[in-house]
């Protein structure tokens, strides 16, 4: 299996719908819309350039420590797949895979597709803000919802029997999962990656998610200037102004609300360093100092909050 290039792998990508493209497929990716998905497939708007985001830049340095790990902990032999695949019936089902699993001292075949019933997916997970919440015990299938779709989506692609997904979370923490072949899952992901993948041959853009938080991003990249005309816009371009400007009015209320409950604690608090709630929680502050540098120096004071250990637990 001779390796592609980086150009190679990416204009191969914008020929179908790969694994990491199945779970905004399905709704399930928190960080694209399948509005953005679609613009890029078709070369309207340029993918975000996330090779040198350091969460990015370390998952790929650290995916043969993770396969390393992987196969000294679950005695599997492991070989990299440097292939991208087509599904056998629906080309424009994609497989970018990490690695393939031998089973036992039986290597898998590859002979215009591949030959195995087991993969592996290497992922890290080491950011500050990673919600361990959405990975589960070790050893089960409990992994986020877009990991989960893209392992289904290799496995519709291989006709694989499981995929085990390593990953390395913040800690360090090392776990093992085992993603079974689910057909039921596979046969309504690949109706809607028809759906969707029609969708782009024909121009039949989807809806925006109007409320994603990457919408505004995306519209951006869309219509990057102006073209100096003047047009009429419809009635419900009011109907949305008018409830910009409610939400606005809105916001500014309730930043007073807040405001006005947060002066009433500090003046409760008085000049106490900690203010214990009934239920466990509790209030801060303290004299906090800045240097002076472009500015002026000065003092304020810091207040916080803290859930009971009770209540975060």
């Amino acid at each position: 299996m001779n390796a592609i290039t980086r150009d190679e792998w990416l204009a191969l990508r914008n020929t179908g719908i790969g694994g990491s493209d199945a779970g905004t497929v399905l709704g399930v990716n928190p960080y694209k819309t399948e509005f953005q998905l679609y613009l890029e497939k078709r070369g309207e708007i340029e993918p975000d350039d996330i090779s040198e985001k350091e969460s990015v830049l370390f998952g790929n340095l650290l995916e043969d420590v993770v396969a390393q790990e992987y196969a000294r902990r679950s005695g599997n032999k492991v070989e990299r797949c440097n292939t991208m695949l087509r599904h056998p019936e629906h080309g424009f089902i994609l497989g970018n895979l990490d690695r393939l699993v031998w089973q036992g001292d039986k290597r898998p075949q590859f002979k215009g597709q591949i030959r195995t019933n087991h993969l592996l997916e290497c992922k890290t997970a080491l950011g500050r803000f990673v919600d361990k919440e959405l990975w589960g015990p070790d050893g089960t299938d409990e992994v986020p919802m877009s990991y989960l779709a893209q392992c289904q989506h290799y496995l519709a692609v291989t006709d694989a029997e499981i995929c085990d997904l390593a990953v390395l979370l913040s800690g360090p923490e090392f776990r093992i999962y085992h993603i079974q072949r689910d057909n039921e899952l596979i046969e309504e992901m690949i109706a809607r990656e028809a759906e969707f993948w029609a969708r782009v041959t024909s121009g039949n853009a989807p809806a925006p998610d109007y409320d994603h938080a990457t919408t505004a991003g995306v519209l951006a990249k869309l219509y990057p200037g102006t073209n100096g005309q003047e047009i009429e816009l419809p009635d419900a371009a009011l109907h949305w102004q008018r409830v910009m400007a409610d939400a606005k009015e809105q916001v500014k209320f309730y930043e007073g609300v807040a405001d006005g409950a947060k002066n009433h604690l500090l003046h409760l608090m008085g000049e106490a360093a900690v203010g214990h709630l009934p239920d466990g929680a509790q209030f801060t502050r303290k004299a906090v100092q800045r240097g002076a540098y472009a500015v002026d120096a000065v003092t304020y004071i810091d207040f916080r909050f803290k859930k009971s250990k009770e209540k975060a637990a």
